[in-house]
């Protein structure tokens, strides 16, 4: 997920190539992506459901209206995984979906921050379909 957010073409004009981790570091504007804890597996099937938690982080004086931008386009960004052409290396992406809508929750230290949380579905990618 890290990767194909930092490589989408729309995120890299808004936040260069180092925008997008999984720490709060400079530079801000910034995204930060998480796993969220749980999730389902199915044993029979192999196929799982996580939900990746995203966060726009902005300076100490930004604006709450482009953190909320850049937090819906980084949505954006992920719902177009399941028809990636080529597909990312890694599990095979079924569908991405919210688990939970943004909304704006500053920092500990302040820093403005709006939150969303995803689920997507995928499974292994089996051998024969990595040829």
């Amino acid at each position: 997920m890290l990767d194909w957010l930092a490589a989408h073409p729309a995120l890299l004009a808004e936040l260069g190539p180092d925008g997008v981790g999984a720490y709060s570091i400079p530079p801000y504007p910034r995204l930060r992506v998480t796993d969220v804890p749980g999730g389902i597996e199915n044993y029979d099937t192999a196929r799982v459901k996580v939900r990746i938690q995203i966060e726009a982080l902005g300076e100490m004086d930004g604006s709450k209206a482009a953190l909320r931008r850049l937090l819906y386009l980084a949505v954006g960004a992920l719902k177009e995984l399941p028809r990636a052409d080529p597909p990312p290396p890694g599990p095979v992406i079924g569908s991405v979906g919210p688990a939970q809508g943004g909304g704006f929750l500053p920092e500990a230290d302040k820093r403005p921050r709006y939150v969303a949380k995803v689920t997507v579905s995928c499974r292994p990618r089996w051998s024969a379909e990595s040829a």
